[in-house]
């Protein structure tokens, strides 16, 4: 979000931060803004990018930039009554949305974020302009029962031809077992792109990769969610430096990741091996390979195990997925034809589960949540942990980075402090928990983890 952010800013043609027409609006906004502020002005002081942050944050609680970036569970902090709700619903009448990229598989979600766009769209008097790569007939029926009356942009079929830029390439077998193959196509000097699913699985990954490269010069990076935002950031830094489409300082590198490589990097290599994913995370996966086109035709190496969905996805989508990669084994990759696939895969017993869950959903929240909306009425305390669940997040402090952290609150640098945090799911967090591995800390009021963590690694569960 935050490099969307950049990216419309430069657009806007501002760079004095109060002059800004775009801002972010984030739960992490500050701490994006505080690395924004050093990365622009490598002189200015720790203190002084602090003031800043705190600043802009604070004009943008105001609304005041016209243009504001944010992800789809930003709006659900009014739908659920967080403090503050009653401004943000006054700023959304009238309001413009575009959203990129929306997907079926988190389909509990969708319906929530699908139920506050009808909502604003009736009382509001709200305008969407929704886009993706990636639309099934499933997504289109729900936009159009929410949107009523709506108009379709479709590139034409020449566009989709000119584009093409991936071969697809199925693999039998899983990744960890074939790492030979990204091993030689590292040393014949290609830059691979390699996904996993688990964040285990990606630490095991670069850990072999790494000592079978040990003796080539090339760079081997590892990037998933297990950082905290400082390492995160300058690794993802480092990696578009090395392999942005627009980059001066290019070099060969294999870049581990999970799925945080996803969404909104700028990267170009010149071939991926993943893990089987749901057809659009794939999608998503391999624009990252060829981004600027100059390369001819890349091979995109998907792998057909395993099908068990890794306890993230549905293993029917999985297997549907496959199912229709195994019937375009060796042709182009046709973005055109995605939809198609799509409404192939969300069929059948998938569709109709898909349907329940989304109207079950949706009838709850509107219900439940926005029946019971009324200015000046707080919600009581089920409605923030009913928000807090959509995250399945909390924050935790490496027992490693512990005496840092102290060092930046006793200079008092609060922000620099919350960037040494890392958000695990509350399922890891109860297993850590009860094997007496996380404690809190009192005098800091955090959960304090005791697994290693380094800036290679990130937190490792590995023991």
């Amino acid at each position: 979000i935050l490099k969307q952010t950049i990216k419309l800013k430069n657009t806007a043609g501002k760079h004095d931060p109060s002059e800004s027409l775009v801002e972010l609006q984030h739960v992490r906004a500050l701490l994006a803004l505080y690395q924004q502020m050093m990365e622009r002005d490598e002189e200015v002081s720790s203190k002084k990018a602090m003031q800043q942050a705190r600043w802009l944050k604070n004009l943008n609680q105001l609304n005041y930039p016209p243009v504001r970036v944010f992800s789809p569970y930003q709006m659900l902090i009014a739908m659920y009554r967080i403090k503050g709700y009653e401004a943000q619903l006054t700023d959304y009448h009238n309001a413009l949305f575009i959203f990129d990229e929306i997907h079926a598989y988190e389909v509990k979600r969708l319906a929530l974020i699908l139920k506050t766009i009808e909502y604003l769209r009736h009382h509001y008097n709200a305008r969407f302009f929704i886009m993706s790569a990636t639309f099934p007939k499933l997504i289109k029926d729900w936009l159009e029962d929410v949107l009523g009356e709506t108009a379709t942009i479709r590139a034409t079929d020449n566009l989709f031809t000119e584009f093409q830029r991936h071969r697809i390439q199925l693999e039998d077998g899983e990744l960890l077992e074939n790492l030979s193959l990204i091993e030689a196509d590292a040393r014949s000097g290609k830059s691979v792109l390699v996904v996993c699913n688990l964040v285990d699985n990606a630490q095991q990954a670069y850990d072999e990769i790494s000592y079978r490269l040990n003796d080539l010069d090339v760079e081997v990076m590892l990037l998933h969610g297990r950082f905290n935002q400082r390492d995160r950031q300058e690794k993802e830094k480092l990696v578009q430096d090395y392999t942005g489409a627009k980059s001066d300082k290019k070099r060969p590198v294999v870049l581990v990741a999970t799925q945080v490589v996803e969404v909104s990097l700028d990267i170009d290599l010149d071939t991926i091996y993943t893990e089987p994913a749901p057809l659009e995370a794939l999608v998503q996966r391999f624009g990252r390979i060829n981004r600027a086109m100059k390369k001819g035709i890349c091979p995109v190496y998907i792998f057909t195990g395993p099908q068990d969905g890794q306890h993230i996805y549905d293993e029917r989508l999985i297997q549907g997925t496959l199912k229709v990669l195994r019937r375009e084994n060796g042709r182009l990759l046709d973005e055109s034809a995605v939809g198609k696939w799509l409404d192939e895969i969300y069929d059948g017993d998938v569709a109709d589960d898909w349907r329940l869950q989304f109207t079950k959903t949706a009838q709850e929240f509107e219900d439940v949540v926005i029946g019971s909306l009324r200015p000046f009425s707080s919600a009581d305390r089920s409605f923030q942990e009913k928000f807090n669940e959509l995250f399945d997040g909390i924050d935790i402090l490496p027992a490693d980075l512990q005496n840092e952290y102290c060092d930046f609150v006793e200079k008092g640098e609060l922000i620099g402090a919350r960037r040494l945090l890392i958000s695990i799911s509350w399922g890891r967090f109860h297993a850590l928990r009860n094997k007496g591995k996380i404690r809190m800390d009192d005098d800091l009021k955090l959960f304090v983890v005791n697994t290693p963590y380094t800036s290679e690694l990130g937190l490792d569960f590995s023991e």
